[in-house]
């Protein structure tokens, strides 16, 4: 069983991850219930054991989301050392990280899908969100493949 590196709490409506902030650890919500938003607007929830603030920590890229405790919550703050370790002695965590990453390309796809159909010219202009979310599905491929890519040389 692994320890986290700190257990931090956050009371409903403080600010856990910035939006643009450089990242160098990941989150697994354990308590609670926090609010993901890009640019200002409501993207998703996470309930407890839910992992988040991978991306930024993983490929060295600003954090993609600004993260809300919706409710009081409970995380624990898992360092890039602390990270590599537990993908070396515990696989499994590097496939429920992958498969988080699956998820959330899986979910962008079918938004950006939905928004296509529903756009008008003046929403797919190369400044409107079908641009964004394609950019975040490429970030979320690159971290996908970094992360095998680390279960590849434990192997």
């Amino acid at each position: 069983m692994w320890k986290p590196d700190c257990c931090v709490e956050f009371k409903a409506g403080q600010t856990i991850l910035k939006e643009g902030e450089v990242g160098n650890t990941l989150m697994v919500l354990l308590e609670g219930q926090i609010e993901v938003q890009v640019r200002g607007k409501v993207v998703g929830t996470f309930k407890p054991f839910e992992i988040f603030g991978e991306m930024a920590m993983i490929d060295s890229q600003p954090r993609s989301a600004t993260v809300i405790a919706r409710k009081n919550c409970r995380l624990a703050r898992i360092d890039q050392a602390r990270f590599k370790m537990l993908i070396q002695k515990n696989p499994e965590f590097a496939m429920d990280v992958m498969h988080g990453l699956v998820e959330r390309m899986r979910w962008m796809d079918s938004v950006a899908a939905k928004q296509q159909a529903e756009a008008t010219p003046a929403v797919l202009a190369p400044d409107g969100l079908q641009k964004e979310f394609e950019e975040l599905k490429k970030i979320l491929e690159a971290v996908a493949a970094q992360v095998a890519q680390l279960v590849q040389k434990i192997k």
